[in-house]
């Protein structure tokens, strides 16, 4: 296979990592109110995906280990694609199934492509690829399925036009005869529960800073447009904000992670960042009609610490022979924990007035986002400063590459 024809299969099948589930927040009153569903509803809605993030993300190793990259990259393609094609045309538990499954496969599309970069022999080039697909598929999920929402009819049909990226990932694989990244696949075996791991590697506060950050970002993805629609800003307006906020991490995730990796004290990185998301969400819960681009785009620059957060597992992963099973630890238990902040949102928006205590409680998340951050950064810092006795045992670039 080309290069060119690798290039197009990483760009065209990252798309889908995104959009299916970026776009509902847009419209995600308007979906729970057809349904004559409440906030509760609209929380399980919104932590479904992360929830199935979770359980992808444990399961990777065991995954890796049974069957080629490429017939995995199709069976996911084509959970992407039955989800969001089925989703929107039955009763609330079919669309939240169809958002699970959806998630499904989004969640393993996301664990084997790095697999498949890996194999290539041009990793920066294809890592750049990835990162820009998966970016700009959240921001375009984000600003058009309100337009058109009202181009096609209606919120169903604008929610399962997504589909048809799953169905270009589809036809990519399968003519591009992918296969190289089989014989990885087949080495990877998981030796030890995702507690075991996070404990021999001194690495919980990693986890838990993952899932911290991960918390906010979904919870800013299902709850914010809401935020602004309540806030008196349009439906569409506030897709753009989102699809701006999301546009950051581009750049983001193409300049500042190889930064970190390189870096002595990633936790100054961490904490940078994450004091962005605290002074975007303090904004939109102080005054969120009255700069919300200011606050998108400080928003937005936060929570690109997830492209952060990986470049600091990469550099931990450095000091295991096995770092696609710490990695899998680290974002299985740290989705977990995200899992438990859409549907909180939810549950205490019901009970609540306005958006005041949410906000407050998503304020107080990231700023124990932060203090966590501080103190695995100063963690990562002190375990790479410590001599490592298993680098005779393996080839530690390559290491690094296969986490990536």
């Amino acid at each position: 296979m080309t290069f060119a024809a690798l290039l197009v299969v990483v760009g065209v099948t990252a798309l889908n990592l995104r959009p299916g589930i970026t776009a509902v927040g847009p419209v995600l009153d308007t979906v729970t109110a057809h349904y004559g569903a409440g906030a509760t509803a609209a929380g399980i809605i919104t932590a479904a995906p992360v929830f199935a993030f979770a359980i992808t993300s444990l399961l990777a190793p065991l995954v890796l280990s049974r069957t080629s990259v490429r017939n995995e990259l199709l069976a996911s393609l084509a959970l992407i694609g039955i989800g969001l094609a089925v989703r929107p045309w039955a009763d609330l538990a079919v669309f939240v199934g169809g958002t699970f499954l959806a998630a499904i496969g989004v969640g393993l599309l996301a664990v084997l492509l790095p697999v498949v970069v890996c194999g290539s022999g041009r990793t920066g080039v294809l890592v750049a690829t990835f990162t820009t697909a998966l970016q700009a598929g959240a921001a375009i999920g984000f600003a058009a399925v309100v337009p058109l929402t009202h181009a096609v009819g209606g919120w169903r049909w604008a929610l399962t036009l997504w589909a048809l990226f799953a169905a270009a990932g589809v036809v990519a694989v399968w003519r591009s005869g992918l296969g190289m990244a089989e014989s990885r696949a087949e080495s990877v075996r998981r030796e030890g529960n995702p507690i075991v791991v996070l404990r021999r590697m001194r690495s919980a506060g990693l986890a838990l800073f993952f899932g911290l950050q991960a918390m906010v970002a979904f919870v800013v993805i299902g709850w914010l447009p809401s935020v602004l629609e309540d806030a008196g800003v349009s439906a569409s307006a506030a897709g753009g904000y989102l699809g701006l906020l999301t546009c950051l991490g581009v750049p983001i995730s193409l300049l500042v992670p190889p930064l970190v990796a390189a870096s002595a004290h990633p936790a100054r990185w961490l904490v940078g960042f994450s004091l962005c998301t605290v002074a975007g969400v303090l904004g939109f819960l102080v005054a969120p009609a009255a700069a919300p681009l200011l606050w998108s785009l400080v928003l937005g620059v936060g929570l690109s610490v997830f492209s952060l957060a990986l470049a600091v597992v990469t550099v931990r992963a450095g000091s295991t022979p096995r770092p696609i099973e710490f990695s899998s630890a680290v974002q299985g238990v740290g989705y977990l924990i995200a899992a438990i902040g859409p549907y909180a949102v939810g549950v205490i928006r019901r009970f609540a007035d306005g958006w005041a205590v949410p906000l407050g409680v998503l304020l107080a998340i990231a700023v124990l986002q932060t203090i966590v951050g501080a103190a695995c950064g100063r963690a990562v810092e002190s375990t790479a400063a410590e001599p490592d006795t298993n680098r005779s045992a393996r080839t530690v670039p390559d290491d690094r590459k296969e986490r990536r």
